[in-house]
């Protein structure tokens, strides 16, 4: 039962950050015009490099900050303050951020911007690197979840039409705005963690 809640605690921040249904309502708007064939390779190339990108940082991300100088509280501010702009902007608009790039539409926006920056953005790609620090159970969840998750917007997008109908736009921008909510809440609190680890609190 312990071992669930800790796994929930890493897989619910990332799910949330990804965003799966509001990532299919801009996919269903973006691949409205797309035959079965083209959808399909959109689907293929969002997960795919999408969940690359995020296993790459997952796994070295702590030694290219550590390159550059960046210290893991400093990820955490910088990654809580992303978290919260896209938080604030999912609630305001019940949808991604519109600057993900919903001005892409051609037939490689599987990569761009859907693979990156809407599903392995600058939040995921800190929350990542945030949960990579903790201890290998910790890590291990992280993967599972990044690989859990990425299987999910697979199916959301090979059937999204049919996903579309079923759950309703306006339930899935419900949705969305209730994740941000929740998202903001973990932003601000990874940046309590920074605080308190640079000991300015106690």
């Amino acid at each position: 039962m312990n071992q669930a809640v800790e796994f929930l605690k890493v897989f619910i921040p990332l799910f949330i950050v990804i965003d799966p249904f509001g990532s299919l309502v801009l996919f269903t708007s973006m691949t409205y015009n797309f035959n079965e064939s083209e959808k399909l390779r959109a689907t293929k190339d969002a997960v795919f490099y999408g969940g690359i990108i995020l296993v790459m940082f997952a796994l070295a991300g702590e030694y290219i900050i550590y390159f550059f100088g960046i210290s893991i509280e400093a990820l955490e501010m910088a990654g809580g303050i992303i978290l919260l702009l896209m938080a604030v902007e999912m609630i305001m608009e019940g949808n991604r951020p519109k600057s993900s790039g919903s001005e892409f539409v051609d037939y490689d926006i599987g990569i761009v911007p859907f693979a990156t920056p809407m599903l392995a953005g600058p939040g995921a790609i800190s929350l990542v690197i945030i949960l990579m620090k903790g201890p290998i159970i910790e890590r291990i969840f992280t993967l599972i979840s990044i690989a859990i998750i990425f299987v999910m917007v697979y199916i959301f997008f090979k059937w999204s039409s049919i996903v579309s109908k079923f759950i309703g736009a306006k339930v899935m921008k419900a949705i969305s705005r209730i994740f941000g909510l929740l998202l903001a809440g973990f932003a601000i609190q990874y940046f309590i963690d920074a605080i308190i680890a640079l000991s300015i609190l106690k």
